[in-house]
């Protein structure tokens, strides 16, 4: 029996897939439990459309991110923290901190730090995601 999966499943599938699956385990515990649906002919083309449009905002929101990343290339960002008179951040930097200072729909594990930003001064900073790259500067300065 064909059925939609519903849920992640070991050792049979991902979400939305479509699978064939025995007819007793199909009824009496994928159904059964919640975790696929009978794959009927027009459940598979309400999943396919559906998976299409997926897709396709998928296909948007990384084209979004790119031009995100595009424009921050080259550009100077400061941040300010509190710091010792010898120049340690009592807070280490870290990529969340830069996203806010952003304040960009980019994810968070695209910004590469190689590790935590912890003493005051100008670091380069690599942004990539989805094929596209960035070079930030960035400026951490003593909070007065």
């Amino acid at each position: 029996m064909k059925v939609i999966l519903l849920k992640d499943m070991a050792k049979v599938g991902q979400h939305g897939t479509i699978k064939d699956v025995a007819d007793g385990y199909a009824l009496n515990f994928l159904i059964a439990r919640g975790l696929a649906v009978q794959a009927t002919p027009e459940k598979i083309a309400a999943h396919t459309a559906m998976q299409k449009r997926e897709g396709e905002a998928r296909e948007k929101e990384a084209q979004a991110t790119v031009a995100t990343i595009k424009s921050l290339e080259g550009k100077r960002i400061e941040i300010k923290a509190r710091a010792t008179e010898k120049g340690g951040l009592f807070k280490s930097i870290t990529a969340a901190d830069i996203k806010k200072v952003i304040g960009k729909e980019i994810p968070e594990d695209s910004i590469q730090l190689t590790k935590p930003i912890k003493e005051i001064g100008e670091y380069v900073v690599k942004i990539a995601a989805a094929g596209a790259e960035a070079t930030i500067t960035l400026d951490v300065t003593a909070q007065l």
